[in-house]
Protein backbone atom coordinates (compact mmCIF):
# COMPACT_ATOMS: atom_id res chain seq x y z
CA UNK A 1 0.00 0.00 0.00
CA UNK A 2 1.41 3.36 -1.03
CA UNK A 3 0.56 6.18 1.32
CA UNK A 4 -0.04 9.73 0.15
CA UNK A 5 3.04 11.78 1.04
CA UNK A 6 2.82 15.30 2.43
CA UNK A 7 6.10 17.25 2.26
CA UNK A 8 6.07 20.05 4.76
CA UNK A 9 8.22 22.72 6.32
CA UNK A 10 8.15 23.37 10.04
CA UNK A 11 9.47 26.68 11.27
CA UNK A 12 11.46 26.97 14.48
CA UNK A 13 10.47 30.65 14.81
CA UNK A 14 12.38 32.17 17.72
CA UNK A 15 12.00 35.66 19.16
CA UNK A 16 14.67 37.68 20.95
CA UNK A 17 13.79 35.95 24.24
CA UNK A 18 14.51 32.57 22.61
CA UNK A 19 10.86 31.58 22.77
CA UNK A 20 9.48 29.41 19.97
CA UNK A 21 6.14 30.16 18.37
CA UNK A 22 3.74 27.21 18.60
CA UNK A 23 0.23 26.78 17.23
CA UNK A 24 -2.55 24.79 18.87
CA UNK A 25 -5.21 22.84 17.04
CA UNK A 26 -8.14 20.65 17.90
CA UNK A 27 -8.92 18.31 15.03
CA UNK A 28 -10.58 14.96 15.73
CA UNK A 29 -9.83 13.88 12.13
CA UNK A 30 -6.05 14.28 12.68
CA UNK A 31 -4.77 11.50 14.92
CA UNK A 32 -1.93 9.04 15.38
CA UNK A 33 -2.26 5.86 13.29
CA UNK A 34 -3.99 4.02 16.14
CA UNK A 35 -6.74 6.64 15.96
CA UNK A 36 -6.63 8.05 19.52
CA UNK A 37 -7.23 11.80 19.33
CA UNK A 38 -4.97 14.09 21.36
CA UNK A 39 -7.74 16.70 21.47
CA UNK A 40 -5.84 20.00 21.65
CA UNK A 41 -2.18 19.73 20.66
CA UNK A 42 0.66 22.21 19.94
CA UNK A 43 3.21 22.24 17.11
CA UNK A 44 5.59 24.61 15.30
CA UNK A 45 4.05 26.73 12.57
CA UNK A 46 4.49 25.64 8.97
CA UNK A 47 2.74 23.63 6.33
CA UNK A 48 2.83 21.98 2.94
CA UNK A 49 5.67 22.78 0.56
CA UNK A 50 3.85 23.71 -2.65
CA UNK A 51 4.97 22.41 -6.02
CA UNK A 52 7.96 24.42 -7.27
CA UNK A 53 8.68 26.01 -3.86
CA UNK A 54 11.97 25.75 -2.04
CA UNK A 55 11.94 25.04 1.69
CA UNK A 56 12.85 28.67 2.33
CA UNK A 57 10.07 30.00 0.08
CA UNK A 58 7.53 27.73 1.78
CA UNK A 59 8.74 28.88 5.21
CA UNK A 60 8.39 32.57 4.28
CA UNK A 61 4.88 31.99 2.89
CA UNK A 62 3.74 29.92 5.87
CA UNK A 63 5.15 32.45 8.34
CA UNK A 64 3.16 35.21 6.68
CA UNK A 65 -0.04 33.15 6.46
CA UNK A 66 0.13 31.98 10.07
CA UNK A 67 1.64 35.00 11.84
CA UNK A 68 1.35 38.07 9.61
CA UNK A 69 5.14 38.55 9.75
CA UNK A 70 6.61 39.77 6.48
CA UNK A 71 9.88 38.70 4.86
CA UNK A 72 11.69 41.83 6.08
CA UNK A 73 10.66 41.05 9.70
CA UNK A 74 12.35 37.66 9.81
CA UNK A 75 15.84 36.24 9.38
CA UNK A 76 16.11 32.81 7.81
CA UNK A 77 18.57 30.45 9.43
CA UNK A 78 19.70 26.95 8.55
CA UNK A 79 17.72 23.82 7.93
CA UNK A 80 18.51 21.75 11.03
CA UNK A 81 16.23 18.71 11.28
CA UNK A 82 14.14 16.35 9.20
CA UNK A 83 11.97 13.35 9.89
CA UNK A 84 8.83 11.53 8.88
CA UNK A 85 5.88 9.76 10.43
CA UNK A 86 2.56 8.23 9.51
CA UNK A 87 -0.70 9.61 10.85
CA UNK A 88 -4.36 10.08 10.02
CA UNK A 89 -4.87 13.45 8.30
CA UNK A 90 -8.47 14.48 7.70
CA UNK A 91 -9.39 10.81 8.03
CA UNK A 92 -6.73 9.53 5.55
CA UNK A 93 -3.61 7.54 6.49
CA UNK A 94 -0.76 9.80 5.33
CA UNK A 95 3.04 9.89 5.51
CA UNK A 96 4.30 13.32 6.50
CA UNK A 97 7.89 14.31 5.73
CA UNK A 98 8.94 17.37 7.71
CA UNK A 99 11.93 19.65 7.26
CA UNK A 100 12.70 22.09 10.07
CA UNK A 101 14.23 25.50 9.45
CA UNK A 102 15.36 28.05 12.03
CA UNK A 103 13.95 31.55 11.66
CA UNK A 104 14.48 34.46 14.02
CA UNK A 105 12.45 37.60 14.51
CA UNK A 106 12.49 40.70 16.69
CA UNK A 107 8.69 40.82 16.53
CA UNK A 108 6.48 39.39 19.26
CA UNK A 109 3.13 40.53 17.94
CA UNK A 110 1.73 37.87 15.65
CA UNK A 111 -1.73 37.04 14.40
CA UNK A 112 -3.51 34.28 12.52
CA UNK A 113 -3.99 36.39 9.40
CA UNK A 114 -4.50 34.20 6.37
CA UNK A 115 -5.45 30.70 7.43
CA UNK A 116 -7.09 28.44 4.86
CA UNK A 117 -10.63 27.19 5.49
CA UNK A 118 -9.54 23.94 7.18
CA UNK A 119 -7.05 25.79 9.43
CA UNK A 120 -9.76 28.28 10.45
CA UNK A 121 -11.81 25.34 11.70
CA UNK A 122 -9.08 23.55 13.68
CA UNK A 123 -6.49 26.16 14.76
CA UNK A 124 -7.14 27.45 18.26
CA UNK A 125 -4.32 29.98 18.85
CA UNK A 126 -0.61 30.73 18.55
CA UNK A 127 1.63 31.43 21.51
CA UNK A 128 5.30 31.95 22.36
CA UNK A 129 6.80 29.12 24.47
CA UNK A 130 10.02 29.21 26.48
CA UNK A 131 11.97 25.97 26.79
CA UNK A 132 10.84 25.73 30.44
CA UNK A 133 7.20 26.14 29.40
CA UNK A 134 7.62 23.30 26.88
CA UNK A 135 9.28 21.03 29.45
CA UNK A 136 6.60 21.71 32.07
CA UNK A 137 3.58 21.67 29.77
CA UNK A 138 0.82 19.17 30.52
CA UNK A 139 -0.49 19.61 26.97
CA UNK A 140 0.73 17.58 23.99
CA UNK A 141 3.46 19.34 22.00
CA UNK A 142 4.79 17.89 18.76
CA UNK A 143 7.42 16.84 18.08
CA UNK A 144 7.26 15.13 21.48
CA UNK A 145 11.07 15.35 21.83
CA UNK A 146 11.18 19.09 21.00
CA UNK A 147 12.45 19.81 24.52
CA UNK A 148 15.52 17.65 23.81
CA UNK A 149 16.31 19.04 20.35
CA UNK A 150 15.62 22.73 21.01
CA UNK A 151 18.43 23.73 23.46
CA UNK A 152 21.16 23.50 20.78
CA UNK A 153 19.07 25.58 18.38
CA UNK A 154 18.44 28.25 21.01
CA UNK A 155 22.22 28.33 21.68
CA UNK A 156 22.87 28.60 17.92
CA UNK A 157 24.72 25.27 17.96
CA UNK A 158 23.39 24.19 14.60
CA UNK A 159 24.31 20.83 13.10
CA UNK A 160 26.71 20.97 10.13
CA UNK A 161 24.02 19.23 8.08
CA UNK A 162 20.38 18.53 8.96
CA UNK A 163 19.90 15.68 11.41
CA UNK A 164 17.11 13.13 11.47
CA UNK A 165 14.88 13.50 14.52
CA UNK A 166 12.30 11.08 15.93
CA UNK A 167 8.85 12.28 14.93
CA UNK A 168 7.15 8.96 15.68
CA UNK A 169 7.11 9.27 19.46
CA UNK A 170 3.56 9.97 20.71
CA UNK A 171 4.05 10.59 24.44
CA UNK A 172 6.70 11.94 26.81
CA UNK A 173 7.05 8.54 28.49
Amino acid sequence: MTLPIKNSVKVILLNEDNEILLMSADDPLTTPVEGKSHSIFWFPIGGTIEKGETIEEAAIREIYEETGLKKDEIELGPIVWFGEFDYILKGVLTRQKETYIVVRTKQKDVSLTALDEWEKQVVQKIEWFSLDKIINSKEVIFPILLHKYLPDIISRKYPKKPIKIDLTKQSKK
